[in-house]
């Protein structure tokens, strides 16, 4: 296997709920903005969240009342403070990329730990899970430090993007001490890199227009007040940006104005400003829910049903037009109406508007959720294409390119051989494809999660209750014991430890597994 494209800036456990703290709309402190003073002493951090699916849980809602990050040498630096607490629900950030804050006037500087206080964890398992209710939750009590794999560095003029995902499938274990009960132990990961990356997926930000920019008499942009107390962001706009008008029309630049409430969606450029693809003026209707029939040629409709919860009850028809209604598919990839069809999770950004007897729902943005195939695989035929069996019955065939990335789900990049009948996959598809064959925009590999106990360890290789598992160079091990949040070496892993480990069959070994947790 080769090591894990991750770089060592790999914070666990609490760290998503520390930044995360910071959105959710709470009181208290939070991260400088794009208005503060810049000089050389200060640097560009940039929270980016990502959450890995799971299978078991509708919401794991995080209360959090303190953040700091941790210098190697002086005081700590206090990023979020409310004595009282602040709920947020990991599970709302899924599929995308939200860039939850942007700060300029991060001291220059090297920091060591992420330092954090949560007074409550509160899960809400989905309809017919096995776990039901019989989870005990770990939560550290007072002031937690969370250490990173090596220190991390804020360079004064620089900027870096901290990328957060957590996955909850690794953070469930088998109670020890109570048949039929789990421990749930928050396990989240953060990839720390130099810039923007185009990799991150962007994701719609929400905020108020607080400045307008204008060059030779001309609206080229603004800065926004970012949601709940996240801070300011600058907005750059192009020739073709999409801008979507209070009145349900598209509109110029000239249409905004300070004040107004925006929502805006693009990547962000070498400067840390957010280069607008699209941006909606004023109140609309913004719902997450299941496209039920494809878009008909004549009509313009679809047929759409919000998810429970969300803020308009459906089922609701959706009327996308082909030339003005922006609809993106595959982290931003500009796609037509005839990429929607039956089944595809869609975020729907629109007004309501009165058609003849009825409502419908007038959409000036339709993001879809890349279509997922879950199964095993069952053959490997000629070069690059597999067949899956479907979890939900049948097969799918599926085409890898040489540019598929392929990743240990809930870790980094692994080899296209490990694609062999027997492995469980998560297939991401390209929305457009589908005959003769699925294109793979990128698949995960489930690896296979088992608990032992250490029995003799050599070289890197353990022994845990009979079957040999090789821990590859550069693996992630985690020590979780005592309520515990430490990345840990393989050799702080001893004879009588117990041990959870996920892995894949591998020649010359039972396993070989990329990451391992030490548990109580």
């Amino acid at each position: 296997m080769k090591p894990k494209m991750r770089m060592d800036y790999r914070v666990l456990s609490f760290a998503l709920v520390a930044v995360m703290a910071l959105f959710s709309g709470c009181g208290g402190g939070g991260g400088g903005g794009e208005g503060s003073s810049v000089t050389a002493q200060t640097g560009t951090v940039a929270i980016f969240i990502k959450d890995a699916p799971t299978d078991e849980f509708e919401k794991i809602l995080v209360t959090v009342t303190e953040v700091s990050l941790i210098p190697v040498s002086g005081a700590p630096v206090v990023i979020y403070q409310n004595a009282g607490g602040c709920e947020v629900d990991l599970l709302e950030y899924r599929e995308e990329d939200f860039l939850l804050t942007l700060s300029r006037n991060v001291p220059a500087g090297t920091y060591s730990k992420v330092r954090l206080q949560v007074s409550n964890i509160e899960l809400v398992p989905k309809a017919g899970s096995a776990i039901g209710s019989n989870i005990e939750v770990k939560l550290p009590s007072g002031k937690i430090d969370l250490n990173p794999r090596g220190s991390f560095t804020v360079v004064a003029g620089g900027s870096l993007s901290v990328r957060i995902d957590m996955d909850a499938n690794k953070a469930i274990h088998v109670h020890p001490s109570r048949p039929g009960w789990y421990i749930f132990r928050p396990v989240v990961f953060v990839d720390i890199e130099a810039g923007f990356p185009q990799s991150v997926c962007p994701k719609i930000v929400h905020g108020t227009i607080d400045e307008l920019i204008r060059e030779g008499g001309q609206t080229t942009g603004f800065v926004m007040n970012l949601a709940y107390n996240r801070g300011k962001l600058t907005v750059r706009l192009a020739a073709d940006t999409d801008i979507f008008g209070p009145s349900g029309t598209f509109v110029d630049a000239s249409a905004l104005a300070v004040g107004q409430e925006v929502r805006a969606r693009g990547r962000m450029d070498a400067s840390g400003a957010l280069a607008a693809s699209l941006v909606i003026i004023g109140d609309v209707v913004d719902v997450l829910g299941t496209a039920t029939s494809s878009v008909s040629p004549s009509t313009g409709l679809f047929s759409f049903t919000p998810y429970t919860g969300e803020e308009i009850v459906g089922p609701y028809n959706v009327r996308v037009d082909a030339t003005e209604t922006l609809i993106l598919a595959d982290c931003g990839t500009p796609v037509g109406p005839a990429a929607i069809r039956s089944g595809m999770v869609a975020r729907v950004f629109g007004k309501l508007v009165s058609s003849g007897s009825s409502v419908v729902l007038r959409a000036v943005a339709v993001i879809l959720r890349t279509q997922e195939i879950k199964g095993v695989i069952s053959t490997v035929g000629e070069p690059g294409v597999f067949t899956v069996a479907l979890d939900e019955g049948g097969t799918a065939d599926v085409l890898v390119t040489g540019s598929t990335p392929v990743y240990l789900e809930g870790d980094g990049t692994v080899s296209a051989d490990y694609l062999t009948p027997g492995r469980r996959v998560r297939v991401l598809v390209d929305p457009a494809s589908g005959t003769p064959f699925y294109t793979a925009v990128a698949v995960y590999i489930e690896g296979q999660k088992i608990q032992g106990t250490v029995q003799s360890i050599e070289a890197n290789i353990l022994l845990v209750d009979g079957l040999y598992v090789r821990v590859p160079e550069g693996a992630t091990i985690l020590d979780l014991r005592n309520d515990g949040h430490l990345s840990v070496t393989f050799g702080d892993i001893a004879v009588c430890d117990e041990v959870v480990y996920f892995g894949l069959s591998a020649a010359g070994v039972d396993y070989e597994a990329p990451v391992v947790l030490i548990v109580d």
